[in-house]
C-alpha cells in the first residue's frame, strides 16, 4: 500500500536525523528536503507531510526559518490596497503550528482569477493586481457567484476544478470564478499556509470591489475551497461583510487544527459555513490523513466517519479515474495522479461535484457518532426536518438555524457515483398463538422495482439474529438505486439453531416459521426534502391475499405486496384475534425456558 511506503520513508528520515551528529543535522535535513523537491507530486506531498514531524530536529536553526531578512516574527505586513496582516501570537503553537512565517509578496503569490459563465465556459483570466479588468469579462453581478479555490501544490487547471465548473454551469446560470494562487501554493508547506492569508485578502478585495463598483450582493457569493483553500476562504470571509456561504472541502489539518478561529475556517466567516470531512485521520499519525477532524462549520459532514473512503483502499481506482474523470485523457491522468497520492483527501471535492447534478439527495443524519448512525439510531429527520441535511451544493436547504458544529453522518459508495439512497425497513411480527417465544435465524428482503429488477438486502449479514414473536424490528438500509417506488418484496427466512443451546433445536411439535404481520418500507430521503404529504415515499406491505398473518416457513421465500388493506393490520390485533389460552399456557412456559438460553 502507498501509505506503508510513506511510513518507511518517514521513519528512515527521522532515524537518520536522530543518529546524525548534531553539527550535521541541519545539512542533512536541508539536503533531504531539497531531494524531495526534485521529485514529482509525491515528493511535494512527502515534504508537506513530513514537515510537522521533522520540526523537533531543527530547533537549532528555528530562528532562521521563522523570519526572513531580519523581519520581526510578529510584525505587520501591508499589501497595498488589500490591507495589512499581523503575524501575531495566535498563529503560533508549539505543537499544532510550530512555524509562524510571514507571507510571500503579492507579486510572488501572483493571484489570477478566471471568470467562467455560460457565455464563456473556457473562462477569461484577470490578474489580482488589475482587478478592474473583470469588467471586460462576461461577469454579471445580477447572477449568483461561485468562487473556487484550490489547495496545496495545485493550480486552477486541476481536473476536479474543471469538473466542478462544468457541473455548476450546467446546473444554473452562475458566475463561476476559479482562483489560481500557484505562485504561493507550490512552496514548502509552512510557507504555503502563510501565503493563504494574502490569497484571502485578494479574494475579499475582488468581492468588495465588485460590491462597490457594480452592485454585487455579497450574500449571493459562495466560496468553495479545498484543503488549504478552505482556510483561504475563511480569511476572505473575515474581510467581507455578510458573505453568503463558504464550503470547506476537507480543510487542511497541519497548522490549522485546534488553532484559534482567527487562524482557520470557522462559522463566523460567512452567513452559512458547511464542511465536508473525508480524510480526518491525524497527519501526526505518520501522515496518513491531511484533513481536519475538528468541526469548523455550522454543519460538518462526515461521510464514512470522515475517513477511509470506499474504493480508496484499492489501486484499481487509479486507472478507473483516468478513464472517468475529466473530458479527455490528459485531465483523466491528472486526476489519477491525485487519486494515487491523496484519494481520501480529494474525495470531498468529488462528492460536492457529484451532488450538483445527481437526483440522489446525499441525505446525512445528525447523530452522536458514526457508529450510532450505522446502528440505525439516527434515521429520523425530526419534526422540523433539522435532523437531516443534504451534503454538497444543496446543504443550504437545511431547515435548522442558529447552530454551529452540528455533525452529520452518511455512507457513500466507491464511485464514480457516490450517493446512496436511505431506507427504513420496519418488520412487524405477529404472535397468533400467544407463545411470546423467540426464534433465531437469517432474514433477507428483496424489493422489486418498477422495471422488474430485484434489489437484495441481507438484514443478517453479520450473523443470525433472534426475533421475538409479537415484536417490531427496525432496520436502516441504503442502496445506490432509488427504490422508493417499490410496491412488492420477497421475504426469505432461514431458521438456524444455536449450537450452544440444545433447547433451540427443533425436533418435533415446534414451529420455526417467521410470523410476519406486515413490512413497512420508507424512503428516509423523502423526509429530508421536507415533503409532508401523508405516507410520502412509504409502502406498507402484507400478504398478497390479504391474510393478517404470513407464516414464512424456514428456507422458503414469500411475496408481500403494498395494499391499503395492510394499513389495518397490526401485530397486536392479530395476536388478540388468534389467541388460544388453553394451548398458550403450556407453549409459553416452554418458550420462556428456552429463551433463557439464547444469547443475542
Amino acid at each position: 500500500m502507498v501509505w506503508c511506503g510513506r511510513m518507511r520513508v518517514w521513519w528512515l528520515m527521522i532515524v537518520a536525523a536522530t543518529v546524525a551528529p548534531q553539527k550535521n543535522q541541519e545539512t542533512f535535513l536541508q539536503e533531504m528536503m531539497s531531494g524531495l523537491r526534485e521529485l514529482p507530486v509525491i515528493g511535494n506531498v512527502l515534504r508537506a507531510a513530513v514537515h510537522p514531524i521533522y520540526r523537533p530536529f531543527i530547533k537549532q536553526f528555528q530562528s532562521r526559518i521563522t523570519s526572513r531578512e531580519g523581519e520581526d516574527e510578529f510584525s505587520e505586513v501591508c499589501y497595498e490596497e488589500l490591507g495589512c496582516l499581523l503575524t501575531h501570537e495566535d498563529f503560533f503553537h508549539a505543537i499544532h503550528r510550530p512555524l509562524n512565517l510571514p507571507p510571500n509578496t503579492r507579486k510572488e503569490i501572483n493571484v489570477v482569477f478566471t471568470v467562467h459563465t455560460r457565455e464563456d465556459r473556457q473562462g477569461t483570466s484577470v490578474e489580482g493586481v488589475n482587478i478592474s479588468k473583470v469588467l471586460n469579462t462576461s461577469f454579471n453581478p445580477k447572477r449568483k457567484t461561485k468562487i473556487i479555490i484550490h489547495g496545496y501544490l495545485e493550480t486552477n487547471t486541476e481536473t476536479w476544478m474543471w469538473d466542478m465548473v462544468r457541473a455548476l454551469l450546467l446546473y444554473d446560470d452562475f458566475n463561476v470564478v476559479t482562483v489560481d494562487w500557484s505562485g504561493g501554493s507550490q512552496a514548502l508547506y509552512s510557507q504555503a499556509t502563510a501565503n493563504t492569508r494574502v490569497v484571502g485578502l485578494e479574494v475579499a478585495h475582488l468581492i468588495n470591489w465588485l460590491k462597490d463598483n457594480v452592485g454585487l450582493d455579497p450574500t449571493d457569493v459562495h466560496i468553495i475551497g479545498h484543503s488549504l483553500g478552505s482556510h483561504t476562504a475563511g480569511y476572505a470571509g473575515e474581510r467581507v461583510s455578510k458573505l453568503g456561504r463558504i464550503t470547506g472541502l476537507d480543510p487542511a489539518e497541519p497548522f490549522f487544527q485546534y488553532m484559534p478561529p482567527s487562524v482557520r475556517l470557522d462559522p463566523s466567516d460567512a452567513l452559512f459555513v458547511d464542511v465536508i470531512h473525508t480524510d480526518a485521520d491525524s497527519i501526526f499519525n505518520l501522515g496518513v490523513g491531511y484533513g481536519m477532524k475538528q468541526p469548523v462549520g455550522h454543519l460538518d459532514f462526515y461521510p464514512n466517519d470522515g475517513r477511509n473512503q470506499p474504493g480508496c483502499d484499492s489501486l484499481t481506482r487509479v486507472p478507473l479515474t483516468a478513464l472517468t474523470d475529466g473530458l479527455n485523457l490528459y485531465e483523466g491522468l491528472d486526476a489519477a495522479q491525485k487519486e494515487l497520492i491523496a484519494c481520501n483527501h480529494n474525495r470531498a471535492s468529488k462528492l460536492f461535484t457529484d451532488s450538483i447534478l445527481t437526483p440522489c439527495l446525499y441525505t446525512a443524519f445528525q447523530c452522536q457518532s458514526y457508529q450510532h448512525y450505522m446502528n440505525g439510531e439516527c434515521v429520523s429527520c425530526g419534526e422540523d426536518g433539522s435532523g437531516c441535511a443534504r451534503l454538497g451544493l444543496h446543504a443550504d436547504k437545511w431547515t435548522g438555524s442558529n447552530q454551529s458544529h452540528v455533525a452529520f453522518y452518511l455512507s457513500t459508495a466507491p464511485g464514480p457515483h457516490y450517493c446512496l439512497y436511505h431506507y427504513r425497513l420496519m418488520l412487524e411480527l405477529a404472535d397468533p398463538e400467544g407463545l411470546e417465544g423467540i426464534i433465531r435465524g437469517k432474514l433477507k428482503v428483496s424489493f422489486i422495482t418498477d422495471d422488474g429488477s430485484i434489489q437484495d438486502f441481507d438484514l443478517t449479514e453479520n450473523g443470525p439474529l433472534i426475533f421475538g414473536r409479537g415484536r417490531t424490528y427496525v432496520f436502516f438500509v441504503y442502496h445506490q438505486e432509488d427504490l422508493s417506488s417499490a410496491s412488492e418484496a420477497l421475504v426469505h427466512w432461514t431458521y438456524e439453531a444455536d449450537m450452544f443451546n440444545p433447547l433451540s433445536y427443533c425436533v418435533m411439535f415446534c414451529d420455526t416459521s417467521l410470523p410476519l404481520a406486515r413490512l413497512t418500507f420508507t424512503s428516509v430521503d423523502h423526509l429530508a426534502t421536507g415533503v409532508t404529504e401523508e405516507r410520502s415515499g412509504e409502502a406498507v406491505m402484507c400478504h398478497q391475499q390479504g391474510l393478517d398473518v404470513l407464516q414464512v416457513v424456514s428456507e422458503t421465500t414469500v411475496k408481500v405486496v403494498s395494499s391499503p388493506a395492510c394499513l389495518n393490520i397490526t401485530s397486536s390485533e392479530v395476536n388478540s384475534r388468534h389467541s388460544n389460552n388453553t394451548f398458550n399456557l403450556l407453549s409459553a412456559g416452554i418458550a420462556s425456558i428456552s429463551s433463557m438460553f439464547f444469547i443475542k
